[in-house]
């Protein structure tokens, strides 16, 4: 069958910095090693076959994972290149290790690529543009059949209903808070036509509520740091948001600052929006695919507002670390966790 397969333009830009990344995907995480990878470890011979082998363990999930040293990689070398790579090769690199930062969402007849931005280098090449051109490349690929799992007038609703979404998130005339009220509420009126399966798409209409939400920061942050926590500057940076209580800082500096990240909160949307939103077809539930993207954008702007109150400054490189951590810790979870951070929520007019 063919399948259409979707790029967006930055997504050949990137290239694997090794070495000089400040936050090695070879820490942390632990690497899933597929079926493909572990049958072709089981031939290779001498000291890195061994250890291949021996590192192997099944994790509390049933995965195939390389057993963790020192929180890192055990192939992960003080260079900071990888013992495989160097030794074996790219072709022996596991799935996970060849393809990460780049995921894929298929669909079976088409397919939508992009880059996590819980990578840093990923993430200053997709913030670096602020044009928020959502324009894609198209190749098309002949791939086995695949049965398709979704209904075609569904997916087409909503393909629609995210391009009027996209058109929200561009709409530079709305702050970035009004930008997720409107997007919730047109969820909302989505999510009343998908109940009733009329696939018929409406075009949002633009309200004059700029609030966003009411929320106990305390309860937000405290669900966060009881989820799995990769990083000791994660857990830091909650903490330090923690001990803000509920308070709001009040000063121009600071608002100077946060507007000059306006765009790339937008980017930020759009990315959610891409990865997430045609999820939809199977679960049918518009509305949480924009709550996720409210959860992370309340957390990061809380945690811009504590480096602020600690720094008295807000750079542009902590705001993009912030975003590129909240990825790492958040994207990869399970999503029953992340959507237990929802119930935090009250949008006005619910």
């Amino acid at each position: 069958m063919k399948q259409a397969n979707f790029y967006p333009k930055y997504y050949r830009k990137f290239k694997c910095i090794a070495s000089d990344c400040e936050d090695s995907c070879c820490a942390q995480w632990q690497i899933v090693v597929d079926d493909d990878s572990a049958l072709k470890y089981e031939s290779v011979s001498g000291e890195i076959g061994e250890k291949l082998r021996s590192v192997q363990e099944t994790d509390e999930d049933g995965d195939r994972v390389f057993r963790l040293e020192n929180e890192r990689c055990p192939f992960w070398e003080k260079s900071g290149l990888c013992e495989i790579h160097r030794k074996l090769g790219e072709e022996y690199l596991c799935h996970t290790c060849r393809e990460f930062p780049r995921a894929v969402q298929d669909f079976a007849d088409f397919a939508e690529h992009d880059l996590s931005i819980s990578c840093p280098e990923a993430a200053r090449i997709i913030f670096s543009d602020k044009s928020l051109d959502i324009e894609k490349e198209e190749i098309i690929r002949d791939i086995p059949d695949e049965e398709i799992c979704y209904a075609q007038d569904f997916m087409d609703f909503l393909k629609e209903a995210r391009a009027n979404i996209y058109s929200i998130i561009k709409n530079r005339d709305l702050s970035p808070a009004h930008v997720l009220r409107e997007c919730y509420s047109y969820a909302c009126q989505l999510q009343e036509l998908i109940d009733r399966d009329v696939f018929i798409c409406p075009q949002p209409e633009i309200s004059h509520i700029e609030s966003l939400h009411e929320i106990s920061y305390m309860n937000l942050i405290d669900s966060f740091l009881r989820m799995e926590i990769l990083t000791d500057e994660w857990r830091e940076m909650l903490l330090e948001a923690k001990a803000l209580g509920n308070q709001s800082i009040f000063s121009p500096e600071y608002e100077d600052m946060r507007a000059e990240f306006s765009d790339e909160y937008r980017i930020l949307f759009l990315h959610y929006i891409d990865r997430y939103w045609l999820r939809t077809a199977f679960d049918y539930d518009a509305v949480e695919k924009i709550l996720l993207i409210i959860t992370a954008y309340t957390i990061i702007r809380r945690l811009q507002m504590a480096y602020y109150k600690k720094n008295k400054e807000l750079p542009y490189s902590a705001s993009l670390r912030i975003v590129q951590l909240c990825s790492k810790e958040t994207e990869h979870n399970s999503f029953d966790e992340l959507y237990a951070l929802f119930r935090h929520f009250t949008i006005e007019g619910d």
